[in-house]
């Protein structure tokens, strides 16, 4: 368990940092907005808390239920959060991180821009981060491999502007993640990779 909260936390803190970057260059420079993507970042999988370490830490396939189980950390953050003094649309951001921008995602199956730009910012972000780091159903993937992934899913997963955006600064954020292996191949599905960054 400490290992795996060490390793949520480390995963939050670069989240946040190519959250931040993404947005400034986003043109999300609002102060108070900033704030609140930058603390959604580090709270975005409070959720997990309650879903079983079991299944976070299952190192084969997930059934379609338990995978429906995962998904419930966006809601479930998002509701620990609400009511709780934190800056701007905190408990939006995180409820909205693993919407897709065709629509596909959950938990509201929002679409386009009736995602929240922070939210947007967000899925990016804990995309790239997840799939160049170790995870207990498969190991990392080099930075070319992810991106080569997320442009496959630009314009039905992700933001198409935001994705080009995020390609422009990445190269200059890198090295974050001490555990990416440049010749990683891309991983098997976990039942569509927990939507790449569950």
């Amino acid at each position: 368990m400490a290992t795996r909260d060490l390793a949520t936390f480390e995963h939050a803190k670069r989240v946040r940092r190519y959250a931040t970057a993404l947005a400034m260059k986003s043109g999300l420079g609002d102060p108070d907005l900033l704030r609140a993507i930058e603390t959604a970042a580090l709270f975005h999988d409070v959720g997990k808390l309650a879903i079983p370490d079991r299944l976070l830490g299952k190192p084969g396939p997930l059934t379609r239920e338990e995978y429906d189980q995962v998904k419930q950390h966006a809601a479930i953050g998002a509701d620990l959060l609400t009511g709780l003094s934190l800056p701007g649309p905190l408990a939006l951001l995180v409820r909205h991180h693993h919407e897709n921008w065709d629509g596909t995602g959950y938990p509201g199956r929002l679409r386009g821009e009736d995602i929240p730009a922070g939210a947007r910012v967000l899925a990016i972000a804990d995309c790239y981060d997840a799939m160049t780091s170790d995870r207990p159903y498969r190991r990392a993937m080099g930075h070319t491999a992810a991106i080569t992934m997320m442009s496959q899913r630009r314009g039905t997963m992700f933001d198409p502007q935001m994705t080009d955006t995020f390609f422009q600064i990445v190269q200059g954020l890198r090295p974050v993640s001490a555990n990416a292996r440049p010749s990683a191949r891309p991983p098997a599905s976990r039942v569509a990779l927990l939507e790449t960054g569950a």
